[in-house]
């Protein structure tokens, strides 16, 4: 009960996330695009982070190609008065994930039970195994064992 409890808590946050998805980077990179939003010039960022001019090119140029440090990215911010805001968005709700790895592995454990009914010439139907698959889909969602996500 107490680590439902938790996990209620940790998808309750991320859910606050969801609509960020909407939320695009621009082309030419957060930090160009405030900049130029601010009417600042690329000598005049470089300035304030005391970097040479080509470097403060660079790091926009990082940023674009993904090969920007968190570390790097907190400097930039603080350089034009901003917080960097940094999450990891699921593309899905919370539930629906787990729901469906609970779906992968149930399928998985109860073809491989279908298997040895078959060689004990006990086949299921396939009504009969789409029922087993949503029991244990329900258990795995209830027990919520540490095997969980293990392929």
């Amino acid at each position: 009960m107490f680590k439902q409890v938790i996990r209620d808590q940790y998808r309750s946050k991320l859910d606050q996330l969801f609509d960020l998805n909407r939320v695009v980077r621009p082309k030419e990179g957060w930090i160009r695009t405030l900049r130029k939003a601010l009417g600042m010039s690329s000598p005049q960022l470089a300035g304030r982070l005391a970097v040479s001019k080509s470097q403060a090119s660079q790091m926009e140029r990082m940023e674009v190609d993904d090969r920007i440090t968190l570390k790097q990215l907190r400097r930039v911010a603080d350089a034009l008065d901003c917080d960097l805001v940094y999450a990891l968005v699921p593309r899905r709700s919370i539930d629906d994930m787990v729901r469906n790895r609970a779906r992968a592995k149930a399928s998985k454990l109860v073809a491989r039970a279908d298997v040895h009914m078959k060689l004990e010439a006990q086949p299921l139907s396939s009504k009969q195994l789409q029922a087993q698959v949503d029991a244990e889909v329900e258990r795995l969602l209830r027990e919520m064992p540490r095997d969980l996500w293990e392929d």
